[in-house]
């Protein structure tokens, strides 16, 4: 096939290449499977107070309310899974603010590449006994104050309902006696946040690997098995097969994530802009 090679060395070298590129995707989704993914975040050197009024920015529909409820930008960091699934890893910029007055944070994520856009905000609280509050601008959900970690929501444009219902479930905590933790600092929520975070990350991404191994491994053993019965295994069709195949495979799956995230960008700063032009009219 390649002349001035002999056969066996052509044959380990299309293994060689067919083993590389499956296991780009193969290995991390392997590690995830078997529960090694792993959540890891810190705090970025960008300056507290930074300018995020600017319209043309994604995140400027969200830091412009937060500032109007009283809430001042005093950090940013960031916010990493290894062995996301089938990818090495995910990376998601944080942005967190705080109102003291109110003893509350409020803090937005950036969704991982392709992605890059900043889906809303959540105001959290952090309790003197180690429970969590959190209410998403993009969850419908109400609060179960049993549970340490009490997770509510509302899908709306509008902050100032969210947080008029996390202040009004503080409340309710405040007089069931949980108390706000008087440290009102980044690292405090950050450290929240990964407690509840974590272990969540590690399921999710365990379950999402060991169904991209299923499905990718079935595909590739229902292309292989008829040369291999036809051919035998030591025939170079094989490697040739599973090589093409995990390129194929790989730069289809890359590809339609990416126009995806196209078109969900699109409708995100379509709906942001809608959403700012009506605050001006209001106005």
């Amino acid at each position: 096939m390649i002349p001035g090679i002999d056969r066996n060395t052509q044959l380990i070298l299309l293994w060689g290449l067919a083993i590389l590129v499956l296991g780009w995707t193969w290995l991390p989704a392997l590690i995830a499977a078997l529960g090694g993914s792993r959540f890891t975040q810190g705090i970025s050197n960008e300056a507290a107070g930074k300018d995020l009024s600017s319209p043309d920015r994604d995140d400027a529909l969200w830091a412009n309310q937060l500032q109007a409820l009283g809430y001042e930008l005093i950090g940013s960091g960031w916010q990493r899974i290894n062995f996301a699934s089938s990818e090495w890893s995910q990376y998601m910029p944080l942005r967190v603010f705080r109102n003291e007055y109110k003893n509350c944070y409020a803090f937005m994520q950036r969704a991982p590449a392709p992605f890059y856009f900043w889906p809303g905000a959540v105001f959290a609280t952090c309790f003197a006994d180690g429970g969590l509050l959190l209410s998403d601008n993009n969850l419908d959900a109400a609060p179960n104050p049993d549970d340490e970690v009490i997770r509510q929501g509302l899908v709306t444009l509008n902050l100032a309902d969210v947080e008029e219902l996390h202040l009004a479930t503080m409340a309710a905590l405040n007089r069931a006696g949980r108390k706000p933790d008087s440290d009102l600092g980044m690292e405090t929520l950050l450290q929240a946040l990964e407690r509840v975070i974590a272990p969540g990350i590690k399921k999710q991404n365990g379950r999402a690997g060991t169904q991209y191994l299923f499905v990718h491994g079935l595909i590739h053993l229902c292309a292989s098995t008829p040369l291999i019965s036809l051919l035998g295994v030591g025939h170079y069709s094989v490697p040739i097969v599973n090589l093409v195949l995990g390129l194929i495979l790989g730069l289809g799956e890359s590809s339609h994530k990416r126009q995806y995230a196209r078109a969900v960008r699109e409708a995100i700063r379509e709906r942001n802009r809608e959403a700012a032009k009506k605050t001006t009219d209001d106005q």
